[in-house]
């Protein structure tokens, strides 16, 4: 398994995992970022994520679609698996993720919600490699900020048009 295809969405956890592999010896790492076209400033995202592959000396793979703001997360989620199962694919690599702790827990919570069965508790795709899986976001944000990273931040976060953001911001408020 040295050959890796990073999902980099140019934000904290994606960025964490990219430097901690980088990092790594005798791993060889492509960087993917899937551009959505949901919010007008995604572009800047590619860009961004596009000059962290040069600074780490990696191959970048990109791709672009127009989805709309009014798109569903899970079309969403289709779309961007789709193009890193590609690119994955072509360099003959496994799909590496930035899923942590706290994203576990918050897939889980949803398909509860939704009424799943017991195999909705397994909640990940079995696929898919994630480094991450163990760490809190609250450790991924330490680590960023103790290595000096920079990172964006995805203005759609803020809002509540996603379930997954309303859950999310419902357990910040528990604090």
């Amino acid at each position: 398994m040295n050959k890796l295809v990073l999902a980099v969405s140019g934000g904290v956890d994606s960025v964490v995992l990219l430097d901690a592999l980088s990092k790594m010896p005798k791993l060889d790492l492509v960087v993917a970022h899937f551009d959505h076209g949901i919010r007008d400033d995604s572009a800047e995202d590619a860009t961004f994520v596009a000059a962290l592959a040069k600074k780490y000396n990696l191959p970048f793979e990109t791709k672009r679609e127009e989805l709309g703001k009014k798109v569903s997360e899970e079309k969403a989620r289709i779309r961007r698996y789709k193009f890193l199962r590609e690119i994955a694919k072509k360099y003959d690599a496994k799909l590496v993720t930035d899923q942590h702790a706290d994203d576990a827990i918050e897939t889980i919570a949803i398909n509860i919600s939704r009424g799943t069965g017991w195999r909705g508790l397994a909640a990940m795709d079995s696929d898919i490699v994630r480094p991450l899986i163990n760490m809190t976001k609250a450790e991924i944000i330490s680590y960023a900020k103790r290595n000096k990273l920079s990172w964006r931040e995805d203005s759609t976060n803020a809002s509540d048009d996603y379930l997954r953001n309303r859950l999310r911001h419902r357990l910040e408020n528990l604090d």
